[in-house]
């Protein structure tokens, strides 16, 4: 007898909830920088220590939840049936998404407190981000091993944001 997630449904519902949410956190994302532009927060714009410090730490913690998700997605056994494994590989890009822009973010916010950071903090931040990018670009087969490695590299860098920014 055939298992649920053998039945052509299945594979179909998953593929419809999937482009739902990838929809749905698009159109989140563009809601959330209208929002941020109509406020006057332009994350292209060197801003004030005052205003970008607290802006700083909410994205240090975003990257924080955001890191420990992708590193919950690591202990997913590599067994699980294509459905699930499908899905595990689709949050696993939602979440690498999430962490890349988040680091662009940070990065560009660093800038603005440049040179009360260190150089090497702004610049390893900056090639996370990269990574990310490449990461979210590339097609191997070797993705876990290679997520793993970012989620390790992120902890370091949060890590070392926390102890510059002086958060808890």
């Amino acid at each position: 007898m055939p298992s649920p997630s053998d039945d052509p449904r299945t594979e179909a519902a998953v593929f419809q909830s999937m482009t739902l949410l990838s929809a749905l956190t698009t159109a989140a994302a563009v809601w959330r920088a209208i929002r941020e532009r109509r406020a006057g927060q332009d994350p292209s714009a060197q801003e004030a220590e005052a205003v970008v410090r607290p802006r700083l730490h909410r994205a240090v913690r975003d990257l924080s939840a955001t890191l420990m998700r992708l590193h919950a997605g690591l202990a997913c056994p590599p067994e699980a049936p294509p459905p699930a494994a499908l899905v595990r590989r689709f949050d696993d890009l939602l979440a690498l998404r999430e962490a890349t822009q988040l680091l662009q973010t940070i990065h560009q916010r660093l800038l603005s407190l440049y040179p009360a950071v260190s150089e090497a903090l702004v610049e390893d931040v900056r090639r996370l981000h990269h990574a990310g990018r490449a990461l979210l670009e590339d097609e191997d087969a070797a993705f876990p091993a290679a997520l793993a490695a970012f989620a390790e590299d992120g902890f370091a860098v949060e890590h070392r944001l926390r102890a510059e920014l002086g958060l808890a």
